[in-house]
């Protein structure tokens, strides 16, 4: 569907893009915070640790996703000018309520194993308003006049803040517990698998780079690709010099595969 028809303006358009791309980063992020708490609850002596991530989660979330859901669910008048408008103001409003009571259920866990059913709650909730932000009530307000999608949502909270695992530990004096992606599987040690084949082309690079974002110091993901990911990397270098480091371990000339660990 071609947002330009979707969208009031051209600006509405590229703010529409802008919105949809960093809905597809946080979903990158919350999917490793929670791989990250998967392997700490199963680490033996992961009880401090996965208190670290669960609160890395409710950190994020509450940074990041639940002022997107809030805005988005504000954004709509008590009433709408249609009955389709009031459709998808409730749906705003259900996800916005849904990711709190989620999130809040997660922080208020004691043990891993209440820690990774909460987290799966959350999940649930996080992706769910995702995709129906992303179909359904982005492309309703970028097509509303009254509305400015470019004004409407709040800064990022990685750009105002540092949010990520990493810094969270560092800020904290923790010693980072576990990475990986969202995607699971593993081919080198260490290294969870992310495979870019089965993610989207339109919100593929934004959700890879949410889901490095998301490692702690230490971990990475394994990268896996039809194709040489050189566009990719030449972003990832202009976004975040010298952040990740970067090897093939498959080069072509099907398949591509590449560690990428944070430093």
């Amino acid at each position: 569907m071609n947002n330009l028809v979707l969208a009031s303006s051209s600006l509405e358009a590229a703010a529409l893009e802008d919105a949809r791309t960093r809905l597809a980063e946080a979903a990158g992020t919350l999917g490793t915070l929670s791989q990250n708490l998967l392997a700490a609850a199963g680490n033996p002596a992961g009880g401090e640790l996965a208190e670290a991530d669960q609160g890395a989660l409710v950190n994020f979330a509450e940074r990041e996703l639940l002022p997107l859901a809030a805005a988005l669910a504000a954004a709509f008048p008590d009433t709408g000018t249609s009955a389709a408008d009031n459709v998808i103001a409730g749906v705003a409003a259900a996800h916005s309520a849904r990711l709190v009571s989620t999130t809040r259920f997660l922080e208020t866990q004691e043990s891993p194993l209440t820690m990774i059913h909460a987290d799966g709650r959350l999940q649930e909730a996080a992706a769910a308003f995702v995709e129906e932000s992303t179909e359904l009530v982005l492309p309703a307000l970028a097509q509303d006049a009254a509305v400015s999608l470019a004004e409407l949502l709040p800064a990022r909270a990685a750009a105002a803040s540092g949010n990520t695992a990493a810094d969270s530990d560092a800020a904290e004096g923790q010693v980072p517990a576990s990475g990986g992606c969202a995607c699971g599987g593993h081919d080198e040690p260490g290294l969870s698998e992310l495979d870019t084949r089965v993610i989207p082309h339109a919100i593929r690079h934004a959700t890879i780079f949410g889901a490095l974002e998301g490692l702690n110091a230490g971990k990475g993901i394994l990268l896996i690709a039809n194709h040489n990911p050189l566009p990719l990397l030449a972003q990832l270098d202009q976004r975040s010099p010298g952040k990740f480091a970067v090897s093939y371990v498959e080069d072509g000339p099907e398949l591509w595969k590449l560690s990428m660990v944070r430093n």
